[in-house]
């Protein structure tokens, strides 16, 4: 058995999530960990299978309620073999809405059994005001609770020779119609030093290798790992729509919400 943590995380924050529950899970069972990170361009590029010995742990950030459209595709193409699986899903403290619903049947159709789903809160793409520093320690707390209970879970199946029951999650169907995005991109101040880390860190190739200061509006998914990792601050967005909804966020979405397990 090997259990594989795989996650898209321009700002760090699924990463580390999955990251805590994937080697929780590993401790307590005794199972070697894989990390795959689908964070860049390349790597989503490669065709991934599991088979019936592998344990996927699958943790996507959440955009306007639903996982992003650019991972519709790489999540419907991935190949399980009654590989069982943990959905987990990363918002920034307003609502998932329908991204782990989404997560499950997309799995669910491809040969996957889901037999745990969880959300996690991380810091906001557009506010650092929002969920500031989470997941945090608490909420690492929490990974390791929910990672004994899935533990024990994957246990009691192997020991019933296989069987499991549909997992019910939160969400609903028709899924949340996904917003459309306005067109921008962002804007640079005279303080970038070109350490070309936007470029490295940008999961859609958006920002232009030899000129950082050059963003590709139709590539940008306003992930703002560019805003997000740059050292000297450089980056910004003053797009009227973004900072309106960043305002509103603010403004109504402040008060701490908390993990949840589905299992």
């Amino acid at each position: 058995m090997e259990i594989k943590a795989m996650y898209f995380s321009p700002t760090k924050t699924t990463e580390k999530a999955i990251l805590g529950i994937g080697e929780n899970l590993s401790k307590e069972l005794k199972y070697p960990l894989t990390k795959i990170n689908i964070t860049s361009s390349k790597a989503r590029m490669d065709k991934y299978s599991f088979n019936n010995e592998d344990i996927l742990v699958l943790g996507l950030p959440v955009y306007a309620g639903r996982i992003p459209e650019i991972l519709e595709g790489f999540v419907a193409n991935l190949k399980g073999d009654k590989t069982l699986a943990i959905v987990v899903a990363v918002y920034g403290n307003r609502d998932y809405d329908d991204a782990l619903l989404e997560m499950k049947n997309l799995l669910k159709d491809n040969g996957f059994d889901v037999i745990a789903a969880a959300t996690f809160i991380g810091e906001h793409s557009f506010s650092d005001k929002i969920a500031t520093g989470r997941p945090d320690e608490k909420d690492m707390q929490f990974t390791k609770m929910i990672s004994d209970k899935i533990a024990e879970k994957i246990l009691s199946i192997k020991n019933d020779k296989g069987l499991v029951d549909d997992l019910n999650v939160k969400g609903n169907l028709p899924y949340k119609e996904r917003a459309k995005l306005p067109p921008l991109s962002q804007k640079t101040t005279d303080e970038c030093i070109e350490c070309m880390l936007c470029v490295e860190n940008c999961p859609v190739d958006a920002i232009n290798k030899e000129d950082p200061t050059k963003i590709d509006q139709d590539k940008c998914i306003i992930c703002c790992s560019c805003i997000k990792t740059c050292p000297e601050n450089a980056k910004y967005i003053d797009n009227e729509n973004i900072l309106g909804l960043k305002a509103m966020l603010e403004k109504n979405f402040m008060e701490r919400k908390e993990p949840e397990l589905f299992i």
